[in-house]
C-alpha cells in the first residue's frame, strides 16, 4: 500500500537522521549505510508513484553528502 506524501516525507526525514545519528552509537558506519539503503529502497517502493523518482534522486543526494558514506569511501 503506498504511503501518503506526508508520511513519505516524514519517513525520509527519519531515515536521513538515523543515517547520521544511528539507532545506537555502537553501530558502525557500514551498518548505518546498509540499513539506510535497505530502508530507503523500501520507502521508494511504498512512495506515491509520482514521487518515486524524486525519492530516488533524494536518496542519491543524501548518500553523496552524508559524512557516514564519505567515511566509508575514505576508509576503503
Amino acid at each position: 500500500m503506498p504511503l501518503s506524501i506526508r508520511r513519505a516525507k516524514a519517513r525520509a526525514a527519519q531515515l536521513r537522521e538515523a543515517l547520521e545519528v544511528g539507532e545506537t552509537w555502537d553501530a558502525s558506519d557500514a551498518e548505518r549505510a546498509f540499513n539506510f539503503r535497505k530502508r530507503w529502497d523500501e520507502l521508494i517502493a511504498q512512495a506515491p508513484r509520482g514521487k518515486r523518482e524524486h525519492y530516488e534522486m533524494l536518496g542519491a543526494l543524501i548518500a553523496e553528502e552524508s559524512p557516514t558514506f564519505k567515511r566509508l569511501v575514505w576508509s576503503t
